[in-house]
């Protein structure tokens, strides 16, 4: 959820420290907007329409009016709410809404939320800041674990260049087997949170700056150790990197302590009993131009296969027994779920020890190659069902959804 608003360049003043640096966050301004429960939303990408339309109306100063604007009849392009979004932020800030701290700090946040799966009340810890940039490969020590969509790349970067700011966090994670950026970060905490708020999903917030500079460099030499895996947000880190390179092309002078090398991300220990990562299910639209018994042959050539068959009257116990082999086998290796039009058949897949040599597996780095969602895209979408690098960067072609009846 979106609860502190970063300008794209605004640094802080340690920004010479590697990996991450504090940031002069721009906040609600809560006197003037009142509680900030109509004021988040969920990032832009998850949102449905029908969401946007709602969050847009619970409050006129909701933060997708900027990060996800409603577009009009009148527009010229699909991208003319950019235009509006940008004076709307800049409007809100020349009026207050928003203001801007005065000192840089890292924001420590809780999250009380109900685990959807168990019902479970859980919190979860992790802190706001910028993290260093890297391009991606085996050396960088920032991981990406998704594809991502040109379009959505261009779309974003179009945004970022008219409102220049960082409107919501990326969601990533790190290793802390110990808590010890807890433990630093508390030491820094001092009396109530800034806010502290239940939003629309019953979901508590609450974040506290921290402004000790020898806490925040503490923190920053902990993390220049640790490897840093993006959770959600892929198309936002490659934007800021798309976004850099533009700049850079434009004659930008870019030193080692520019604010085009940063971007705002929140942090949260892999570790950390409240971490929840939920799936989003792949659906591949248009027909697949293969036989069931070609797919079964191919399939089975990377994957042990399980199957659960059914017709209509025993579609959903096929379907419970389904997940629940998923459920427990899931938790030994690599095991997908799958449903096509080609049959009226769940299939449980098991990656066989040692495949993917040779595959489509080989353009990922090796810590990454243990992911189901890369397993999924190298062998099942390339492998198996023959899909080229232009249908993985079609968004008409493959969609993502986070519910399932």
């Amino acid at each position: 959820m979106i609860a502190v608003i970063c300008l794209f360049w605004q640094k802080g003043e340690f920004g010479s420290m590697a990996e991450i640096a504090p940031l002069k966050g721009i906040v609600y301004n809560q006197e003037k907007t009142g509680n900030l429960d109509r004021l988040v939303a969920p990032p832009y990408d998850v949102v449905t329409p029908d969401e946007q339309t709602a969050y847009h109306r619970s409050h006129q100063y909701n933060a997708l009016h900027i990060d996800l604007g409603a577009r009009s009849t009148k527009d010229k392009s699909s991208s003319e709410w950019h235009e509006r979004a940008a004076i709307l932020f800049n409007r809100w800030l020349a009026d207050g809404v928003l203001i801007r701290h005065q000192k840089p700090a890292v924001y420590y946040t809780e999250l009380d939320f109900s685990d959807p799966n168990t019902g479970e009340r859980k919190t979860r810890r992790g802190f706001i800041c910028l993290l260093r940039l890297e391009e991606f490969g085996s050396e960088s020590r920032i991981k990406p674990h998704e594809r991502t969509f040109s379009a959505h790349k261009a779309e974003r970067l179009h945004h970022l260049e008219l409102v220049q700011a960082h409107l919501s966090q990326i969601f990533t994670v790190f290793p802390d087997e110990k808590r010890q950026a807890q433990t630093i970060l508390e030491a820094g905490l001092r009396g109530r949170p800034l806010f502290d708020f239940t939003d629309q999903e019953r979901q508590n917030h609450r974040l506290w700056p921290v402004w000790e500079r020898d806490v925040i460099r503490a923190l920053a030499e902990f993390m220049q150790s640790r490897t840093v895996y993006i959770a959600d947000g892929h198309h936002r880190y490659e934007t800021a990197l798309n976004y850099r390179r533009l700049k850079a092309e434009q004659g930008f002078h870019i030193n080692s302590t520019s604010p085009l090398n940063y971007l705002m991300v929140y942090l949260c220990p892999i570790s950390d009993p409240g971490l929840t990562i939920l799936p989003a299910h792949r659906v591949i639209n248009r027909s697949l131009n293969m036989s069931r018994q070609d797919f079964e042959t191919a399939i089975e050539k990377y994957f042990e296969v399980k199957t659960f068959s059914f017709q209509m009257v025993e579609e959903r116990a096929a379907r419970q027994a389904f997940l629940r082999r998923l459920q427990a086998e899931g938790r030994t290796g690599n095991v997908l779920g799958l449903y096509t039009n080609l049959t009226r058949t769940y299939y449980l897949l098991k990656k066989r020890p040692g495949g993917g040599g040779g595959t489509a597996l080989d353009l990922w780095p090796a810590p990454l190659k243990k992911l189901d969602t890369v397993v999924l895209y190298g062998l099942v979408f390339q492998e198996t069902l023959g899909l080229t690098d232009d249908d993985l960067d079609d968004p008409t072609r493959i969609a993502y959804i986070s519910k399932v009846n």
